[in-house]
């Protein structure tokens, strides 16, 4: 279990480099979206760490540090599946798209935000385009529906890189974008099998479209 091994892991990477806990300036966490309880077990490991030692705490979109790697090539979409027929998707324009995906952008805007989408929906809206992005993250092969193929060659791609992460969020800190520790979330942007299950047999179950895009 991580929430048994993360901080004996922080540990040994803290005493291979030989740092101490109060070396630290900040904590970068990957803040989703993602496995629910992944999310919830890394944000209360990084709050209790920033807690602990009087340091900021910095939310870094895990889709946008998927696709960092790749922003020099093009235009990137990163996607990871968000189960039950939908899939998270970031969407980082390069600085010249074409005039077809700029229009695309114009009348969608949370493509660049981290969102959950019908992968049919989001493979019709994005043909005719797909030749120019550069696409990243296991929710690609997932879902043929979407008109992609995984631009990026190495298989562990499909997840973040922490040391991406960790560069993601210094830019975070050095432009003063801290989170608050006390209110700080991971970045669910879908509910969970059991929060959906429970508020279908609630009265009040419309609310919980606020928590989808």
């Amino acid at each position: 279990m991580h929430s048994e091994t993360l901080l004996a892991l922080l540990s040994e990477c803290l005493t291979e480099l030989s740092l101490t806990p109060q070396d630290l300036g900040a904590v970068a966490l990957g803040a989703g979206p993602g496995s629910f309880t992944g999310l919830r077990i890394g944000c209360a490991t990084a709050k209790g760490l920033c807690y602990a030692l009087s340091i900021p705490l910095v939310m870094v979109s895990s889709l946008r540090a998927l696709a960092q790697p790749l922003c020099g090539q093009g235009s990137v979409l990163a996607a990871q599946d968000a189960f039950r027929g939908q899939v998270y998707v970031q969407l980082v324009p390069s600085q010249q798209p074409s005039a077809a995906l700029a229009e695309i952008v114009r009348t969608h805007p949370q493509l660049l935000t981290d969102a959950a989408w019908r992968p049919d929906e989001l493979g019709a809206m994005l043909r005719g385009v797909t030749d120019e992005l550069w696409s990243c993250g296991g929710g690609i092969a997932r879902y043929p529906e979407l008109g992609l193929s995984v631009r990026s060659q190495r298989p562990e791609d499909n997840a973040p890189d922490p040391l991406v992460v960790a560069q993601l969020g210094l830019e975070l800190l050095k432009r003063g974008q801290t989170a608050h520790l006390a209110s700080a979330l991971p970045t669910y942007v879908t509910v969970s099998a059991a929060e959906e299950q429970s508020a279908s047999s609630s009265p009040v179950a419309s609310e919980s479209a606020a928590w989808t895009r």
